[in-house]
């Protein structure tokens, strides 16, 4: 079942689609402009927002995992500057989306059975 938290995700990372577009396009938008850089700093931010909206006790070593590697991802793009990391990183951040939205919508909750 999805909820609020699953809309507000959906948007993060549309935001975070977005932004990369932006980059990649040189759209010279307003705090990202054309660096490679600024979009990863953003792009990260809006990722780390999305994950937040999860449960913590709830594949606590998965999202560890997630993060270290969006960590990294984001790290080497803002080192680098190259769109290479940028765009794995936004893969990244779209297939972990799309894995909580699908499990959520999967979930069927628990009906107890009358005694």
């Amino acid at each position: 079942m999805l909820s609020r938290k699953d809309f507000s995700a959906t948007v993060l990372t549309a935001l975070a689609v977005l932004v990369f577009f932006a980059t990649h396009e040189g759209w010279d938008v307003w705090l990202i402009g054309d660096s490679h850089r600024w979009a990863a700093g953003t792009i990260f931010a809006l990722g780390a927002l999305t994950c937040g909206l999860g449960s913590p006790s709830k594949g606590a070593v998965t999202k560890l995992l997630a993060v270290l590697g969006a960590l990294a991802l984001a790290i080497l793009a803002i080192a680098s500057g190259s769109l290479t990391p940028l765009s794995l990183l936004v893969v990244d951040i779209v297939l972990l989306w799309a894995a909580s939205s699908l499990r959520h919508a999967a979930h069927v909750p628990h009906q107890p059975h009358a005694a």
